[in-house]
């Protein structure tokens, strides 16, 4: 079993100026597609999309997986291996101090990969394709997460998850076994894994301080996203408050939590619509309404959140900022691309794929 994290020392971090990490970084974030990239592979075939991909900076990873996969599962792992890739180099070129930085950022990964996990046990899907959706872009190793699978149950899992103490897991351990739903487990993992990145960043210096407040808008939007889809689920208000994510700033936790109070989807857009996201929700509830969906409105959230990411990389072309946005940056093309390579194989059309695209 992997040694669980130890508890963050409270030393500040001392950043230094790293031009060699940061030009490396502004190279490798002028290779990631735009958007005219993406509106080309909307309108290609599914083998079209694979052969711009092999021409791309995919192509180590596509032609390595080439000779035992094809069609989408060779794509997607494809995907994963060149996410993975990605961050460990950043890791490799930078400090020792900025690979600290790295490290807590990338553990969004490990997450990520234990709640696939989680969810494929819940579901009875097959190990094999379980892994192949396992990205092992964070700290944690593929080798691990194999060892995870091959654990009996999903209390199981949790004992041996390597990041967070299996205690924050028995109140939701306990809701599953009586609602028959991860919901709970997934939320604990996210209130780890953010209450630690903000314990974090609070050992940053003065050059860190727009990675925390990067943190902080993150944090909020997620907050909306789970109130919006709770209030559609029509969740209780006390149950709601249990799923929101303390930032650690009590002017904005104290403001989330009115705004969980709101007592129902309806009244929730009314107190967003005097935010700085009205426009978005405005716009995002009128499609709710016509069918239902609150994609629309989450996909907008997280264009809100990519283009804060990229004014802190132009703003600050020479520091820190620029390798958490291209961090971010990185995990959102590889999230569209697999929407865009799962879209085609499935025949969606091209409006309803490219709704679901984040992009500048």
């Amino acid at each position: 079993m992997m040694k669980l994290e130890e508890p963050l020392k409270q030393e500040k971090i001392k950043l230094g100026f790293y031009p060699y990490t940061y030009v490396r970084t502004v190279v490798m974030r002028a290779l990631l597609f735009r958007k005219e990239d993406y509106h080309k592979m909307l309108k290609m075939g599914f083998s079209e999309i694979a052969n711009f991909l092999q021409e791309s900076h995919y192509r180590k990873e596509i032609n390595e997986l080439a000779t035992h996969y094809s069609g989408t599962d060779l794509l997607e792992l494809a995907l994963n291996r060149n996410l993975a890739a990605s961050f460990k180099k950043l890791m490799r070129i930078s400090s020792y101090e900025i690979g600290l930085l790295i490290k807590e950022y990338a553990k969004r990964k490990d997450i990520d990969d234990i709640k696939t996990i989680l969810r494929g046990k819940f579901t009875n899907t097959e190990d094999k394709l379980i892994l192949n959706s396992i990205t092992a872009a964070g700290t944690l190793s593929q080798d691990f997460f194999a060892s995870l699978l091959k654990k009996d149950s999903i209390e199981e899992i949790l004992k041996s998850n390597g990041l967070a103490e299996f205690s924050l897991f028995k109140n939701s351990l306990k809701e599953l076994k009586e609602n028959n739903t991860l919901v709970g487990i997934e939320n604990a993992l996210d209130k780890h894994y953010y209450a630690h990145l903000i314990q974090f960043s609070g050992m940053l210096p003065k050059k860190g301080a727009l990675f925390r407040n990067f943190l902080l808008k993150e944090v909020e939007i997620l907050n909306i996203l789970t109130l919006l889809r709770l209030k559609k689920a029509k969740f209780g208000k006390n149950a709601i408050k249990d799923f929101i994510i303390l930032s650690g700033n009590k002017a904005k936790d104290s403001r989330m939590s009115e705004i969980a109070n709101a007592d129902d989807l309806e009244q929730l857009s009314k107190i967003l619509s005097k935010t700085e996201y009205k426009e978005i929700i405005a716009k995002g509830i009128e499609e709710f309404r016509k069918n239902g969906s609150l994609i629309a409105l989450e996909a907008e959230l997280y264009k809100h959140l990519l283009r804060q990411s990229i004014l802190f990389m132009h703003q600050h072309p020479l520091s820190i900022d620029v390798i958490l946005g291209y961090m971010f940056a990185k995990d959102i093309e590889v999230r569209n691309l697999k929407i865009i390579v799962k879209g085609k194989q499935l025949g969606l059309k091209e409006d309803f794929i490219e709704s679901q695209l984040i992009f500048e």
